[in-house]
């Protein structure tokens, strides 16, 4: 089996557990707040690896919004709380990033927050902290190029899988669902230690 093909042995896998047992260090709890953050971050990375653009939408925004900047569990509530009913108003795209920058960081300049998003800097930090986490034979790796390079929905892949190996394909999405939360859960943690180890770096 090619290393790019770990997500054919997931028919194989009884529970999430076993894949964390194997592939991990153990469960993690991360929240909601932070998994919208660890998303974004997946995503520059797939968009700068793949060349094809993310999804727009709230997510995108919302980790627009807390990309590579310290923020509190309240601040990144209020921040999602803001994006989603100004979503619910109507507002879309960069118009909706512009209106929620205003109410969530009213006075912060354009430049400032163009100087947070410099989204090839982030790409190649999300690749250098997943070669650190995450095995390259690691179903979670699959998982993460198919779904932020590729740009494939957890049914896609689950059909890919059902294709290769005839497994039911809801029992392979539930499969690909395991994958991400736990890839999830691996990066953010990663990510914050490795930011704090570049904060710890440029103050010495």
């Amino acid at each position: 089996m090619r290393k790019q093909d770990a997500i054919y042995a997931l028919p194989w896998v009884v529970k999430q557990s076993d894949l964390r047992r194997v592939w991990c260090n153990g469960r993690k709890t991360i929240t909601p707040s932070q998994r919208v953050w660890t998303r974004y971050l997946l995503c520059v990375w797939g968009r700068n690896l793949g060349g094809d653009d993310a999804p727009a939408g709230c997510v995108n925004v919302i980790g627009r919004l807390m990309i590579r900047t310290e923020w509190s569990q309240v601040q990144s509530e209020r921040i999602i709380q803001v994006v989603e009913s100004l979503h619910e108003q109507g507002y879309r795209g960069d118009e909706l990033f512009k209106k929620s920058r205003e109410v969530v960081m009213p006075g912060t300049s354009v430049s400032s927050i163009i100087a947070l998003a410099k989204e090839s800097d982030d790409a190649a930090f999300v690749e250098s902290v997943m070669h650190k986490v995450i095995k390259r034979d690691s179903p979670m790796r699959s998982v993460a190029i198919k779904r932020y390079c590729d740009r494939k929905c957890p049914q896609d892949i689950a059909r890919d899988i059902n294709y290769h190996t005839g497994c039911d394909v809801q029992a392979a999405r539930k499969r690909v669902i395991w994958c991400e939360e736990i890839l999830e859960e691996e990066m953010f943690y990663a990510i914050k230690s490795n930011m704090e180890e570049e904060i710890t770096q440029k103050a010495a």
